[in-house]
């Protein structure tokens, strides 16, 4: 049974919200590792979808782990965030666009991204990618 959702009208909340999110997106999209694990709370849950239809559960050592095996920098990623939006307060649903190149390969894709945020920190991260087929193949070493 779905449940009924309100919109957060706390712009303080949103602000604060949305400001983590977005910080976590940039620093994802850099490769900047430190401050990307310094956005994740230390008891941090990611829920990745797979290839194959599944989710994959991971703590924030082993999201930052998966990043930095990415090697985004080699990628030329380039992530826009096009809609965000607060279901409730400290809750961010996300739709970020993925373009990347290497090696003669090129990656375009869609990211939803739920988002947790409590004291500036995101404490789960739910992810779900549009192709992930194709982002695996991509970023297969």
């Amino acid at each position: 049974m779905a449940r009924a959702v309100e919109l957060s009208d706390d712009p303080a909340m949103t602000d604060h919200a949305r400001d983590t999110l977005t910080a976590f997106v940039g620093a994802f999209g850099s490769g900047d590792l430190d401050a990307l694990a310094a956005l994740l709370s230390h008891d941090f849950v990611g829920h990745v979808t797979t290839a194959d239809g599944n989710v994959r559960a991971v703590d924030r050592d082993g999201y930052v782990a998966s990043v930095r095996a990415m090697d985004v920098l080699s990628a030329n990623l380039r992530l826009e965030v096009p809609n965000v939006v607060e279901i409730e307060p400290g809750r961010i649903l996300a739709m970020v666009e993925v373009h990347a190149d290497r090696h003669g390969r090129t990656l375009h894709n869609f990211s939803g991204q739920l988002a947790t945020v409590r004291d500036g920190t995101i404490s789960e991260l739910w992810m779900v990618d549009a192709l992930p087929e194709e982002s695996d193949r991509f970023w297969a070493p």
